[in-house]
């Protein structure tokens, strides 16, 4: 897990690099070059060209100086930087296919920016959909954070893709622009399929490196323990799998109590016990007992992911205190003081890198399908089995991850549900193509 590769300085030679500084005066030399030497002045139009420095301008002055975290700089993710490159990768094998099927190279370009621009946003949206409550913030008095709901909402570079989003909304995309510009639409999804699964294949990657999409507990050799306050080891502590701080948690009637405590720690030695209903959980110093700023009210588990991805970062000289209600109307509560303990991770499946690896297989087996001569002369027949095979690959993943719960009590995750019906899609279009070629010869 590696979720920041590097930060960008917030200054260089005792000049800040955004904000007013060397990324503007950059920006500003590189237009007045663009406007004035003859040559470039001619590619775009002088309004064009300082419509885009302005936009430009703006996010280094108003957006990127918010993002420092101090006193580091801009950090950059890896599952960022790993979207990025999944981007590239599939973009350069999709105009690499669509050469071979005679689209032309501006139509594959233009196609390519319609398939990731629509992907993304149905990745996010199907994501923010799907977990919407580890999204939304509060204080401890239960007020909604708007601002930090806000970018946690559309914080993509941070993690929250949903591949069968991006597929979605990908084919939703393509298809409006196919339709505008009457493509060959058979002929430019075989094109895509094989792309799209390079682009996974290197995705899951950066997956690994946010600690995200992370599969059940595993005794195996090659198991990997995530560090405290990753994803695997907040799921684990919602469900009750390790001790948090000498306490596991449950859910009961909309909010968090305590399942069980864990016999002569600091929780215990506190005076907790098993069934007292929480308020809040916020960090204390442990000379003053003196609220920090990071404070949630978690009304259930889902809250509880927001603020322990804040409370794992407590050094052992910190204390954790508990609010805990005092009466059956839940109108007063009473402070508990812990220590902070070492935490309990337990090893896990890299499913991320299972699923890396087999969507770099799928990819490779597509590329074969499409050299076949039976394939060749049947388009669409390489995307409908791109749409059986992954579905097949990512139902098997699924088993082994346990990230995500049962949907709508159909003992299968979203996943596989949305996984039965690509599947079932992908058939009914392969005996239709199939039948089809039949009735034409």
């Amino acid at each position: 897990m590696l979720q920041t590769l590097f930060y960008i300085p917030p200054q260089f030679f005792g000049v800040p690099v955004f904000g007013f500084g060397w990324l503007l005066g950059i920006l500003a030399a590189g237009t007045a070059v663009m406007l004035l030497v003859p040559q470039l002045r001619r590619r775009t139009s002088a309004a064009s060209t300082l419509f885009t420095a302005g936009i430009i301008a703006a996010l280094l002055f108003f957006v990127f100086p918010n993002l420092i975290e101090p006193p580091y700089g801009i950090p950059i993710r890896g599952y960022g930087a790993c979207l990025l490159l999944a981007i590239f990768a599939a973009l350069t094998l999709v105009i690499h296919l669509a050469k071979q099927r005679n689209i032309a190279a501006e139509s594959a370009y233009s196609l390519c920016l319609w398939a990731v621009v629509c992907g993304i946003a149905g990745a996010r949206l199907f994501y923010v959909t799907e977990y919407w409550q580890e999204l939304i913030y509060f204080d401890a008095d239960g007020h909604l954070l708007i601002p930090e709901t806000l970018w946690s909402v559309l914080n993509i570079a941070g993690g929250g893709l949903v591949v069968f989003g991006s597929i979605i909304g990908g084919i939703i995309g393509c298809t409006i622009f196919i339709r505008r510009n009457a493509l060959p639409f058979f002929a430019v999804f075989d094109a895509l399929a094989p792309a799209l699964m390079l682009g996974i294949a290197v995705g899951r990657i950066g997956c690994f490196l946010n600690g995200c999409c992370f599969g059940g507990v595993c005794e195996e050799p090659w198991a990997v323990t995530f560090p405290a306050g990753s994803p695997a080891h907040i799921h684990q502590i919602e469900h009750g799998k390790v001790f948090y701080d000498g306490l596991k948690f449950q859910e009961t009637d909309g909010t968090l109590s305590i399942a069980e405590v864990l016999a002569g720690s600091p929780a215990a030695d506190a005076g907790m016990q098993p069934g007292m209903l929480i308020r809040s959980i916020t960090a204390a110093t442990k000379e003053t007992g003196e609220i920090t700023p990071v404070s949630f009210a978690p009304a259930s588990a889902a809250a509880l992911t927001l603020l322990l991805q804040h409370l794992h970062q407590l050094s052992p000289n910190d204390k954790v205190r508990f609010d805990i209600y005092t009466n059956a109307q839940r109108t007063a509560a009473q402070p508990y003081y812990v220590p902070m303990s070492a935490p309990q991770i337990l090893p896990v499946h890299p499913t991320q890198l299972y699923s890396s690896a087999a969507a770099f297989a799928v990819c490779g087996i597509l590329l074969a399908l499409n050299r076949l001569p039976f394939y060749r002369c049947r388009s669409g027949l390489v995307f409908a089995s791109f749409l059986i095979i992954y579905a097949v690959v990512r139902f098997g993943i699924e088993i082994i991850r346990t990230d995500e719960d049962s949907f709508l009590g159909t003992g299968l995750t979203v996943s596989q549900n949305i996984s039965i019906l690509f599947a079932a899609a992908g058939i009914v279009l392969f005996v239709y193509l199939i039948t089809k070629s039949r009735t034409s010869v």
